[in-house]
């Protein structure tokens, strides 16, 4: 399918690249265009998008999840075929991977991901969180992301910026994060593509910053632990 794309978040526990990966997927679902949003999050069982699956199928995304609960963390995960098989779906895909030693070696179980021509591999940064909170451990914690497995086609080709401290988040917050990121950013060589900010926010930006977009996000993710 040479004229859709493929886009990979990433990032660490509570960096919020699921509530990217699922308002990303809602931004194309509104316009008409066919998009699916695959769950391949298998560190955390109890929050993965199963919950909020129907929620997101009403709004036109489809979802590929596990279909029940599923072992304890990544030593008694599983993966079903229609996760391996995901990119057999018509249309533009999203996927959303666990944080973990692991990195982007998850994306290896996919079927034919190898030649997708436009695949692009994003990684979420939240700067309030401790092991991405200045230059050097952001820069580190893009390193240790990558995986063990290096490959041609699996590398970063941007950065989401999300600083967050939940409903406490502020406009101030967004923006000093933001500021933090793009030194971190610079050295690594890697555009920073959106700048993530919470609905109630919304009237404090415009619809860039910095001449980077910013991505309004409706938190769902709340609703999907269980």
């Amino acid at each position: 399918m040479n004229n859709r794309f493929v886009e990979v978040y990433a990032g660490a526990y509570a960096s919020g690249k699921s509530e990217t990966a699922l308002n990303r997927a809602l931004q194309f679902s509104k316009k008409g265009e066919k998009i699916t949003l695959v769950d391949l999050d298998t560190v955390e069982p109890a929050y993965t998008l199963r919950p909020i699956a129907a929620e997101l199928q009403k709004q036109s995304v489809n979802v590929i999840t596990q279909p029940d609960s599923f072992g304890l963390g990544e030593a008694a995960s599983y993966i079903t075929p229609m996760q391996m098989n995901c990119l057999s779906s018509e249309g533009n895909i999203i996927i959303d991977v666990g944080y973990g030693a692991g990195g982007l070696d998850i994306l290896d179980i996919i079927t034919g991901i190898e030649k997708e021509n436009n695949l692009k591999i994003y990684i979420v940064i939240n700067t309030a969180k401790f092991e991405t909170s200045d230059k050097e451990s952001i820069l580190e914690y893009l390193n240790f992301s990558k995986g063990s497995v290096q490959k041609e086609w699996k590398h970063f080709s941007g950065i989401i910026s999300n600083t967050h401290l939940g409903d406490e988040t502020t406009a101030e917050d967004v923006i000093n994060g933001y500021n933090k990121l793009k030194k971190a950013a610079a050295e690594a060589k890697l555009p920073i593509i959106a700048i993530g900010i919470d609905k109630k926010l919304e009237s404090e930006f415009s619809k860039q910053y910095d001449g980077v977009d910013i991505w309004v996000y409706d938190r769902m993710m709340p609703k999907a632990l269980w």
